[in-house]
């Protein structure tokens, strides 16, 4: 019932504010209409259309070629564009509509956008996407023969459909708008996934598994002023489900035939989930007298959700016995209310010096709960009934999270050459939980309060902005201190960021450099296992990007760009590994790391040519290397060294011909080439002799690829005559 009066309480405050909004607006003026041109046409159009189609040779793995890329030969709408404007004085559903579309058919996605007004009535965007997604996973999840895996069982191919729609009613009115949304979002298609039935002790199957999930966003909301006041409202409904099923609809025997008789005659799993979100967002500002800001925002959301898994399941356990049917039951429901608000104030005190506050509060609660009924009906191997199993357990769960946030900074503009400034952010979180679960066929009774936690954490900023010349521009900060987690309770993050980025011009020359540091280290304490008591762990990572890139441009038809990118990342993880045979608690545990390498190098060129007054050309070249771990190996049994290595080579080249005043003719093309690069075994003693692997252990997923193609541009109205 709380949570009903504090939806309608915003929803009353929304209401309001419309009838003060609209009460004091003035009316609606028609904005001056833009002059038409000198032409007695009604309208003027300005389009483009291209078309064409693209070949495609794909030698090697392809199944890596459509997860990078995900291109097909055939028939492609490049990039389109239609713009209409009405010249007349009255009687216009709208001044200007512009209409542009990419991608559509061959490529991995496609666009369609439309933006139309009418100055002083109304503004309408719609952007619609499609999205085709493959992914196969080969270095997750294998079916393994030897000498190499012949399959992934962790695969997508799916595709993805999306888009918004928005509406602004008067919007030059500064005192009273109305703004209108919608968004849909639909994912469907084929995947694979894995799973162990009918328990964790037996073999591990792949699962066929069909993707449905939908999601659609209404919006209203109305913002102008009121007393001085900038104010706004904004009410939302989303709705969502997913319907995703999965199946095995013939004999399975699982991974590992050979040492596990565990077996799937039948499955299916469907868990339907259905849930909406109800949100209002409340905003104010003003400005006092041209030294005091003032900005307030205040979000209230409540989200409900409720699903029911249903499994129906036969075949064989692994110790023998016939699962004549394992049949489970799980209805279940959550709840998450949520209430944010954001406060901050900016104070002028000079033309030179300014200090700004922001002051963040969060709160929400998520509480939840279902029920698990499971009756396995089974037999012996020789067909001898067993007694029935069954399972009928209730659970309940239900978390606090409350934070609040300050940041206080300060900005000292010293002269036109250089800036400074300083800041410091405190948090202060408190997490609570508890849980109930009961036994409903014995009915006993597990209750457990965990209490509350609380957390605070530090960190400092600062920065600069140095500008020696009028073309020449620095700027640096950093961050240090700590930083939580919100699901979590770990020890604080323990960071430090860095950026600094110079910025030239130096007459045809523009360069750019950029450097960022990281540093971030996770404390946490791992839980006792056999020899080991609890132990305290960290995880470290450092990471370092160095950029830089210059653009040349000497004369009107000629212009050169080319960057260097290294990408530096070393992240190290205790662990606790075992040693022998993993069949825990009697296997032998070690402490050790987890260590994973990225030492990436990313190049482009890029040259943009006018030849002669009919022909342009395009012409670049990337190239992506990471050597990965290099020649490093391990001493020690209970550590791991891992990276994954690559070569990616990418030149294209592109002429655009003009044929006509109204066509252009271009050809084009793209190559590809993807090498999982070799390096020596990590597993192998420095003394030993190394064995060459590729990433992950598994086979090579190299590939290349060819894409030539070609299309018609063809330039109508205005357009064709300007070129």
């Amino acid at each position: 019932m709380y949570s009903n009066i504090r939806k309608n309480l915003i929803l009353s405050a929304g209401i309001s504010l419309v009838a003060l909004l609209a009460a004091t607006a003035p009316s609606q003026k028609p904005a001056p209409s833009p002059s038409p041109t000198t032409s007695d046409e009604r309208f003027t159009v300005t389009a483009s259309a291209e078309f064409g189609v693209r070949g495609l040779e794909v030698n090697g793995n392809e199944n890596k070629f459509r997860s990078d890329l995900n291109y097909h030969a055939g028939f492609r709408v490049f990039d389109s564009s239609f713009l209409i404007k009405d010249n007349s004085k009255e009687s216009r559903v709208f001044d200007t509509a512009l209409v542009t579309t990419s991608g559509w058919s061959s490529d991995p996605q496609g666009s369609f956008r439309l933006n139309m007004d009418k100055v002083g009535s109304y503004s309408f965007d719609a952007n619609l996407r499609r999205v085709t997604y493959f992914n196969n996973l080969n270095t997750h999840v294998v079916k393994w023969s030897q000498p190499f895996p012949t399959g992934s069982e962790h695969a997508m191919n799916t595709v993805h459909n999306f888009g918004d729609m928005d509406l602004t009613v008067f919007p030059q009115n500064e005192n009273f708008r109305m703004r209108f949304g919608y968004s849909f979002n639909h994912t469907d298609g084929p995947a694979f996934a894995t799973l162990r039935w009918p328990n964790s002790s037996s073999d591990e199957f792949q699962v066929n598994s069909a993707v449905d999930s939908t999601s659609q966003d209404f919006r209203a909301g109305v913002d102008g002023k009121l007393a001085g006041f900038n104010l706004g409202f904004t009410y939302g409904h989303r709705a969502f489900k997913d319907d995703t099923q999965f199946f095995v609809d013939s004999l399975n025997q699982g991974n590992n035939p050979a040492s596990n008789s565990a077996s799937i005659n039948l499955l299916t799993r469907s868990m339907p989930t259905k849930g909406s979100t109800d949100f209002g967002n409340f905003y104010v500002h003003r400005t006092f007298g041209k030294t005091l800001d003032f900005t307030g925002r205040f979000i209230y959301a409540e989200s409900n959700s409720t699903t029911t898994q249903s499994d129906f399941g036969s075949g064989r356990a692994s110790n023998g016995n016939i699962i004549v049917l394992d049949a489970i039951t799980v209805p279940g429901e959550a709840k998450r209310p949520q209430a944010r608000s954001d406060v901050g104030l900016t104070w002028r005190a000079t033309d030179s010096f300014r200090i700004s506050n922001t002051f963040t509060f969060d709160q929400f609660g998520i509480s939840g709960g279902n029920t698990f009924v499971e009756n396995v009906t089974s037999t012996t191997s020789g067909g001898t009934p067993i007694a029935l199993i069954r399972v009928n357990t209730s659970s309940a769960r239900q978390t606090s999270y409350r934070r609040f946030s300050d940041l206080i900074e300060a900005d000292y503009q010293v002269n036109r050459m250089f800036a400074f400034n300083a800041g410091y952010r405190y948090t202060h979180r408190t997490v609570g939980a508890s849980l109930l679960d009961l036994n409903n066929i014995n009915n006993t009774v597990a209750a457990r309060d965990e209490g509350t936690l609380s957390n605070t954490t530090n960190s400092f900023i600062a920065g600069t902005r140095i500008k020696p010349n009028k073309s020449w521009s620095i700027h640096a900060d950093v961050e240090r201190g700590s930083s939580d987690n919100v699901f979590t309770r770990l020890a604080n993050n323990k960071f430090t960021n860095f950026r600094v980025r110079s910025v030239a011009n130096l007459k045809q020359f523009s360069f750019n450099l950029s450097a960022i540091t990281k540093d971030n280290d996770n404390p946490g304490t791992s839980r006792a296992v056999t020899a080991i008591p609890a132990t305290d762990t960290i995880a470290n990572t450092k990471t370092r990007i160095f950029s830089g890139s210059v653009d040349w441009t000497p004369r009107s038809e000629l212009t050169l760009s080319g960057g260097y990118t290294y990408h530096w990342q070393t992240t190290t993880a205790d662990i606790i590994l075992p040693v022998g045979a993993p069949d825990f608690p009697t296997s032998a545990y070690r402490l050790g790391t987890s260590t994973y390498y990225l030492r990436d190098s990313y190049f482009f060129f890029d040259v943009t040519a006018r030849p002669i007054k009919r022909v342009s050309l395009f012409a670049s070249y990337r190239l992506d290397d990471d050597p990965g771990q290099g020649d490093r190996v391990l001493t020690r049994a209970q550590d791991i060294i891992s990276s994954y290595p690559i070569r990616f080579h990418m030149p294209e080249v592109r002429l655009a011909i003009r044929l006509t005043r109204n066509i252009d003719w271009n050809l084009g093309y793209q190559y590809y080439s993807y090498r999982e690069r070799q390096y020596i075994n990590p597993f192998a003693s420095t003394s030993a002799v190394t064995t060459i692997l590729t990433p992950m252990g598994i086979a090579p997923q190299n590939y290349t690829a060819h894409m030539p193609y070609t299309s018609l541009r063809i330039f109508f109205g205005k357009a064709a005559a300007d070129r």
